[in-house]
């Protein structure tokens, strides 16, 4: 081989191996990158879970204000300042089931009774 061929082999292993270190550690790159896009990907599920479960408890909240108030104001006047009052208590009286709450109102008819 004269000289000129030995400078073309050359050149042109070097272009391949730098070729192939380049595509090796742009592999190793985007599978580290593939890895932290699915704890990412993880994370991101268990968020939208749990903030499905607090839009769910929210709504049966809604729901059970909605037919207790419903239900109280049909059995009282029509006055506006009954039911308002009538409204409230209701609210209070399911907040204090949903958390575990001793209505003040319900132990004072109690009282009232004995």
């Amino acid at each position: 081989m004269n000289t000129a061929e030995w400078i073309i082999v050359s050149i042109l292993s070097l272009t391949l191996f730098v070729f192939l270190v380049l595509g090796i550690l742009l592999l190793t790159k985007l599978l580290d990158l593939s890895r932290d896009a699915k704890h990412i990907m993880k994370q991101v599920e268990r968020m939208a879970k749990k903030g499905n479960n607090i839009v769910n408890k929210a709504s049966d909240t809604v729901d059970d204000i909605s037919k207790t108030a419903t239900s109280t104001a049909k059995s009282i006047k029509k006055d506006a300042t009954t039911t308002t009052g009538a409204v409230k208590d209701a609210v209070v009286s399911v907040v204090a089931k949903k958390f575990g709450l001793k209505d003040e109102k319900d132990t004072s008819k109690t009282k009232s009774k004995d």
